[in-house]
């Protein structure tokens, strides 16, 4: 069958870019994995130390499900096939080993399956620490800013919670990693280290929205390669998180500590044989 042929066939990755919408956007939207040295003017990316948000749904369309000109999620129109529609911790569920399976009960639409699309509630809990020039920069509750500085590794790093308010920030400058024209208040077309993909603030009826009344985000993108289903394919999904932070620095001091983008890797596991 096209598109499924081939066993752990990888279908798409996309990253999920939350940043404090409150500060500047530091870095350039090409950013580099950290090397043990201090970023100077920029960022680089690397792996948290502890990462909890709570999913809401995760879908793969044939059509957007949240095309520009909508305000709102179109699922039932966008032939998806839903494969969690409940709150569950990214703990558990993004770990690379739950399996989403699909089956005749949901009634696949036959087709070219092109998006993946993921709700989360606007709370991520995040700490990080980072080593440069043999000093240790561990994140406190207080926020990406507020990094505590010392020369052992004996501070452990605290979780601070952030959440997306405006994605073009308290004084309504264009954000360079938005291509829709520096973004919207509720929404950005983000493009970062290669990948693109759409990310919309929703209120308490999943209706697009922007500020304090955000609680949750709706993340889309493209999968690549599609995905060919009908109503006769078995077999099931695994989705890993990546779960990195961006250290910035004036190439002395670590200045913050915040969280990156995150990558969704995601593969279909063929069953027909």
């Amino acid at each position: 069958m096209k598109g499924i042929s081939i066993l752990n066939l990888i279908i798409g990755y996309f990253s999920l870019f939350i940043f404090n919408a409150n500060k500047p956007i530091h870095s350039s939207a090409i950013i580099l994995n950290c090397k043990g040295n201090i970023p100077n003017k920029t960022a680089c990316i690397t792996k948290a130390s502890s990462f909890k948000v709570n999913i809401r749904r995760i879908d793969i369309c044939q059509k957007n499900p949240f095309p520009s000109y909508s305000v709102t999620t179109e699922f039932n129109g966008s032939k998806c096939i839903n494969l969690l529609n409940r709150k569950v911790s990214s703990k558990n569920y993004l770990d690379g080993n739950k399996k989403y399976y699909i089956s005749k009960d949901l009634n696949i639409s036959q087709g070219e399956y092109k998006y993946i699309s993921i709700i989360l509630e606007n709370k991520f809990l995040v700490s990080g620490k980072y080593k440069a020039n043999n000093y240790f920069w561990t994140t406190s509750k207080e926020g990406p800013d507020n990094i505590i500085q010392s020369e052992n590794d004996i501070s452990i790093p605290t979780q601070y919670l952030t959440k997306l308010t405006n994605w073009r920030g308290k004084k309504n400058t264009n954000n360079k990693y938005c291509e829709n024209n520096g973004g919207t208040p509720s929404r950005c077309d983000i493009q970062y280290n290669g990948y693109k993909m759409s990310a919309i603030g929703l209120d308490s009826d999943f209706i697009e929205t922007s500020g304090q009344k955000i609680k949750f985000m709706f993340f889309v993108s493209e999968l690549t390669p599609l995905v060919d289903l009908n109503k006769n394919s078995e077999g099931y999904f695994k989705i890993n998180l990546e779960e990195n932070l961006e250290v910035f620095g004036n190439g002395s001091f670590v200045q913050s500590i915040s969280i990156a983008p995150f990558k969704l890797n995601v593969k279909f596991i063929n069953e027909i044989q």
